[in-house]
């Protein structure tokens, strides 16, 4: 699950990243003129669009993972829980023997 959880921390790290470099050219946009100036607007649009795409995407995809992860680990909570009362048993037996190994 970590391995999920940096996983989708890098994503949104990228996502950050990407908001930048749109701003960036933002500021470009605005210094520039002319031919230029229509390039970039058109680019600066494109690239919020495709953001806003894949920030949907993320999200959706995240969810999905959360949903899933949920369910499985409803799913595998009473055979954990039997894995806990087994090894209780287990350890309980364990300190009998070794008392009884020791009193002897």
């Amino acid at each position: 699950m970590t391995t999920h959880k940096k996983s989708f921390e890098e994503v949104e790290k990228l996502l950050q990243e990407i908001g930048l470099k749109i701003e960036e050219l933002v500021e470009k946009g605005a210094k520039a003129t002319g031919e230029a100036k229509k390039d970039i607007e058109k680019k600066i649009s494109e690239m919020e669009f495709k953001k806003e795409d894949l920030e949907k995407e993320f999200k959706s995809k995240r969810d999905d993972f959360e949903k899933i992860l949920a369910e499985k680990k409803k799913l595998i909570e009473p055979d954990i829980k039997k894995t806990g009362e087994h090894l209780e048993i287990a350890a309980r037996h364990l300190g009998a023997a070794m008392k009884s190994l020791f009193s002897k």
